[in-house]
């Protein structure tokens, strides 16, 4: 059956204002959830401190926002409730540099035509509130004043009353509300200055103060994301030209099932864009368990007219001026603090218990904890010679400078037992004591105890090492016995143009032999054995997406990772202690060595005030 069988043949004609809004809410109001963000993005817009949210039946039988923001006039409220009305921007100047959270001037009108709705509000020079209220949008009632406190209250009852199509996709009350109450959180986190409150069925679910201090606004990231994360995370601040990040992030080893706790907000918007995620995934690529996620909540600023935010009805995609600036930042500056060396602050950081559950209860998305680290500068000693990596080698003493010689030296003789009382005298992962079952190094801090797995902490020592030593000598590729001959789109062979270079200097040597025919004659040594045509078909198709690819050093990281595994010190080797002190010292000079190539923890530290809980003592 044809399409035109079955359309019915009829003038062009104007759609009635009800029916325009209600298509315009299919864009703007998809469930409760949309109807909250919009509410509350207008109380936010206009200068909000406090904000009550109240839903019942996870938002469908009612819906009710209550700000103590800047009100409408009365004589403007029935113009804010009619289609493409706003006050936040007047002309295309400011529509290019737009500084609201809401300026389409769609959200009230959509909401209307698809609810029972009522608008009250008050500006501080009137001496009453006034109200108006519909049912769906077609007729307004009358102006009224009614007693009201200074501020807008927005009603929504009986969503969907009039749209039962629409309706019957809601799912379930607890599973709408579970949509409000992770929204709402967001908003927790992106307006700190912002006291919120959220009730669900008369039941206060989440309450936050505002928090204007560093000391109040950690307060409030452990009441909506834990203790946890606000014990394993750090402050920071990045800032290039006319960009800054700023916020928290944890630690490697703090890490999660799936990625629930990933927070990144553009101007105080709360967005889920891809390219900003995927800069984030790549710097914590590396250092985490396989299948893990990162956590982090973060706080991009940058000037309005470099950031375009009308390109999705929700506004939850943004789309850069610069996007490969602001990718690359995000990536290189997350990057230099994951791979940061260890300092006494994270020796000190208590080990959580979930560190000593079953690897199994990790997996289910248990957070696990110890420290990250640091760039590492390779010594004379390492630039000169390549590990022998098909059998296990000596463990390899590094040429850095020991931190107080003359007590190091007490330590490997034996002649001296006892710990340093001086902080500037111990280093953050101390001294080594002994070994246990040839397996784990014991030592001892300032803070307490130390356990090091030896094997896994020098498998990322070398694995380090041998990076930096293949960066240096990346050039070097061989040649194919039998070129490859690749058929390509013209957007791939676009892209292949662009980055050719680039590609060269990985050890790549491509030719074109036709407008959509490439020719591989050589390829990196370490890559020699791998699916070319398919690696450069992938590696093109993440630049045309993200403007960059990890593919090539993920698969050569991924074999010098095996090697490094192969080369890396044996479990039950018997070390002295001047090696087992070596190995601490090179731990603390080397990027990520928190965690071994897999992402598994390498050390854990216990305080003297967990040891004593452990024995009860002082109890």
């Amino acid at each position: 059956m044809s399409l035109n069988s079955v359309l019915p043949t009829r003038p062009i004609q104007r759609l009635s204002e009800a029916l325009a809004n209600q298509i315009a809410a299919g864009e703007v109001v998809e469930r409760p959830v949309s109807v909250v963000k919009e509410l509350l993005e207008n109380a936010l817009d206009s200068g909000a401190t406090e904000i009550l949210i109240a839903v019942e039946e996870g938002g469908e039988k009612s819906i009710q926002v209550t700000d103590n923001g800047k009100g409408i006039a009365a004589d403007q409220m029935l113009l804010a409730v009619s289609r493409h009305a706003t006050s936040k921007i007047t002309c295309y100047q400011e529509l290019s540099a737009v500084a609201s959270l809401g300026f389409r001037g769609e959200a009230l009108a959509s909401i209307s035509s698809v609810s029972r709705f009522e608008l009250i509000s008050r500006q501080d020079v009137s001496a009453n509130a006034w109200r108006i209220k519909s049912d769906s949008g077609e007729r307004w009632s009358a102006l009224e004043p009614v007693a009201g406190k200074l501020g807008t209250r927005v009603k929504v009852d009986d969503l969907f009353f009039n749209t039962p199509a629409r309706k019957k996709f809601l799912r379930a009350p607890r599973t709408e509300f579970n949509h409000i109450d992770e929204l709402v959180r967001r908003a927790m986190l992106s307006r700190m200055e912002v006291a919120i409150q959220l009730v669900h069925n008369h039941k206060t679910v989440r309450q936050v103060e505002a928090a204007v201090t560093r000391e109040a606004q950690i307060k409030r990231l452990g009441r909506l994301l834990g203790d946890d994360f606000v014990t394993q995370s750090m402050h920071v601040e990045f800032e290039a030209q006319d960009v800054k990040l700023e916020g928290w992030l944890a630690l490697p080893t703090f890490n999660r099932s799936q990625n629930d706790m990933q927070y990144i907000f553009v101007n105080g918007r709360i967005v889920r864009d891809r390219l900003l995620f995927h800069a984030l995934k790549q710097a914590y690529a590396d250092v985490l368990y396989n299948g893990r996620h990162p956590a982090y909540v973060l706080f991009l600023s940058l000037p309005f007219e470099k950031v375009d935010v009308n390109v999705h009805p929700a506004k939850y995609e943004v789309r850069f001026a610069d996007s490969r600036f602001v990718y690359d930042f995000i990536r290189r500056s997350v990057r230099d603090v994951v791979a940061r060396p260890i300092t006494q602050a994270d020796a000190m950081r208590e080990s959580p218990a979930s560190v000593f559950e079953r690897p199994d209860q990790h997996r289910q998305g248990k957070s696990v904890s110890t420290s990250f680290l640091a760039p590492h500068k390779p010594s004379p000693r390492e630039s000169q010679a390549f590990f022998a990596f098909q059998q296990p080698v000596e463990l390899p003493l590094s040429d850095v400078p020991s931190i107080n010689e003359p007590l190091l030296q007490a330590y490997a003789d034996g002649s001296d037992t006892r710990l340093a009382s001086t902080s500037n005298a111990i280093p953050p992962l101390g001294f080594a004591k002994m070994q246990l079952h040839g397996v784990y190094i014991l030592a001892e801090n300032e803070q307490g105890l130390v356990l090091v797995d030896m094997h896994a902490a020098h498998e990322r020592i070398v694995y380090e090492r041998m990076k930096t030593q293949w960066q240096n000598q990346r050039l070097i590729a061989q040649p194919l016995l039998v070129p490859i001959s690749l058929t390509l789109d013209l957007a791939d062979m676009r892209a292949w143009e662009t980055h050719q270079a680039w590609l060269e200097k990985l050890g790549f040597e491509l030719e074109a032999l036709g407008p959509q025919q490439l020719k591989v004659s050589a390829v990196p040594t370490l890559l020699a054995k791998a699916d070319i045509a398919q690696l450069i078909k992938d590696v093109l198709a993440d630049w045309r997406q993200h403007q960059d690819s990890e593919r090539i050093e993920s698969q050569i990281n991924a074999r010098l990772s095996t090697m490094a595994c192969h080369g890396a010190v044996r479990a039950h080797r018997q070390l002295s202690l001047a090696e087992m002190n070596q190995l601490l010292r090179d731990m603390e000079q080397t990027p990520a060595s928190s965690q071994c190539n897999h992402g598994r923890p390498t050390w854990v530290g216990l305080s003297m005030k967990q040891l004593d809980s452990l024995f009860m003592r002082g109890q």
